[in-house]
């Protein structure tokens, strides 16, 4: 029972990232993490306000992903992508998936976000 605080705010998305603010980032694919609890990716920014530096995107679990389709091998290095975060509080390039586009062939994919 005791731990039971922590463990909610290791899930509290709202402590990390702006709620209820989406923004669009637009890159290539830098690298793609399949890892538990969360996967990641580093996105190199080609414009915007983070252009020139990697924007890091939290994902849902492995297994939540590959419920939706996604494999560990989906993305790779140097795929265009479009992908809609919620922002971090601090202006940090880092962000929480709400959405994206590979824009490689038009895919859709939509993971869905880390357990709040």
């Amino acid at each position: 029972l005791a731990l039971a605080p922590a463990a909610a705010a290791h899930h509290s998305a709202a402590a990390t990232y702006e709620a209820g603010e989406t923004i669009t980032i637009a890159g290539r694919v830098h690298e793609f993490s399949w890892k538990n609890p969360h996967c990641f990716l580093y996105v190199d920014v080609t414009d915007g306000p983070f252009k020139g530096r990697t924007y890091t995107v939290e994902l849902s679990s492995p297994a939540a992903l590959a419920d939706e389709g996604w494999t560990k091998t989906l993305l790779r290095a140097g795929d265009a992508i479009v992908i809609h975060v919620q922002p971090s509080r601090i202006g940090a390039p880092i962000g929480l998936c709400r959405g994206c586009t590979f824009t490689i062939d038009g895919r859709n994919g939509v993971p869905s976000a880390p357990q709040q």
